[in-house]
């Protein structure tokens, strides 16, 4: 990831102002795909804390996913309209095959002060004092034709790189249940960090760019462990390959769709399949810090070369219409101060 400008006395000034009354950060959004259908609208996606001690309570307060143990992995997930809370056992269950997946990992707790968190153009008034470990909030509408998908992760701990709070907001319209199950999977697979906490971590190589493609790849050893062994020790690439075709405008934050095919984490999802979740994919989350079980993972063998292919040219694929916002990343300490702020 690109340096920083000042950040020290960025810092100072901004933990000066998560003590008024209203503070928020813009973070604008580093790109967004397109496919086959039009993207989402360019939303400036927002972390803020606004103290509420006299404001109503949320309709739907958070609901916690994953283990009670504090030293073990849970999402908290807020769903923050009616479109989200009427798809309330979908999204829980998606976000708790995540939790499952990282359930040895004991993440470091955040001091909160309580009051209106805004990411995303979401908000939700959480009323904890410790944010532990992912808040994300949820939204769920329904007015565009072909579905689209945002994702953005506004908070990191210092600690670890780790995110701790992100958003997710999923246009529904024309999509089947299957589908919106494997939008929701995809997306609390960025919550955790997949793609968005590569450069950070110094894990991806070779990052493209709209006007510069490259031969990307994701260099963590428990990663290119499992691609090889998943068929992939023939691929003359540098692994584990990364989505470089900026067709689709997912560069540097997906796998690489012609190479993994049905795989979850690449930016299409075959319509009438279910995408596999890779043990490559698991594997990734334990080279950016997270103790994983890989046995979670789905059965699941890179296609041949020219089944790929072939896959990609007739289709049907259903393409991530997805900002995968990743860029100012906002570093917390313990104490819920900001640390640094890193701007691409």
């Amino acid at each position: 990831m690109a340096s920083y400008l000042d950040p020290l006395k960025e810092a100072e000034i901004m933990n000066m102002h998560r003590k008024a009354t209203i503070t928020f950060i813009a973070v604008l959004s580093l790109g967004s795909t397109s496919c086959d259908f039009a993207p989402l609208a360019p939303e400036a996606a927002m972390v803020a804390t606004v103290p509420t001690a006299d404001a109503d309570p949320n309709p739907y307060p958070a609901i916690a996913v994953g283990s009670d143990d504090p030293h073990r992995f849970q999402f908290e997930i807020a769903l923050v309209d009616q479109g989200a809370y009427e798809l309330r056992s979908q999204i829980l269950a998606q976000a708790d095959r995540w939790a499952r997946i990282v359930d040895g990992s004991d993440l470091e707790d955040i001091d909160w002060e309580p009051g209106t968190v805004r990411c995303g153009g979401l908000e939700h008034d959480y009323r904890q004092d410790v944010l532990d470990d992912v808040l994300v909030m949820v939204s769920v509408q329904d007015f565009r034709d072909g579905g689209g998908l945002s994702t953005t992760n506004c908070g990191y701990r210092e600690s670890s790189g780790l995110p701790t709070l992100g958003a997710i907001v999923l246009d529904v319209d024309g999509l089947s249940r299957g589908q919106v199950n494997d939008f929701f999977l995809h997306a609390f697979g960025h919550m955790l960090g997949f793609g968005v906490s590569w450069q950070d971590r110094d894990l991806l190589r070779n990052p493209s760019s709209a006007d510069r493609p490259a031969d990307t790849h994701f260099t963590g050893d428990r990663a290119i462990a499992a691609f090889v062994a998943a068929g992939g020790a023939s691929y003359r690439g540098p692994k584990v390959p990364v989505e470089n075709e900026t067709t689709w405008g997912s560069v540097n934050t997906h796998w690489r769709e012609s190479v993994f095919g049905e795989e979850l984490m690449t930016s299409g999802l075959r319509e009438g399949v279910a995408d596999y979740l890779s043990a490559i994919t698991i594997q990734s989350l334990a080279d950016i810090g997270y103790t994983v079980d890989v046995e979670e993972a789905d059965s699941y063998s890179l296609p041949p070369a020219r089944a790929a292919a072939s896959a990609m040219a007739a289709g049907p694929a259903v393409h991530i219409t997805e900002e995968v916002v990743i860029s100012p990343a906002v570093f917390y300490d313990r104490h819920g101060n900001v640390v640094r702020v890193v701007r691409n």
